[in-house]
């Protein structure tokens, strides 16, 4: 398995999935990630996140 950084050039026989989705799939991905970076953000209740309330509390 190859394992990419993001700080490296892509491969040139890498295919840029994106412009192969249609507008469906597309607009999946970017649900997907919204949800993930807001539960990333904001824990579920009862969730205790001692850096968030270290962060709080300076």
């Amino acid at each position: 398995m190859q394992q990419l950084s993001f700080l490296e050039v892509p491969p040139p026989d890498a295919a840029p999935v994106w412009t192969l989705l249609d507008e469906e799939q597309r607009a999946a991905v970017v649900t997907k990630l919204a949800r993930l970076m807001a539960k990333t953000i904001a824990p579920t209740p009862g969730e205790h996140s001692d850096e968030r309330t270290e962060q709080d509390h300076q």
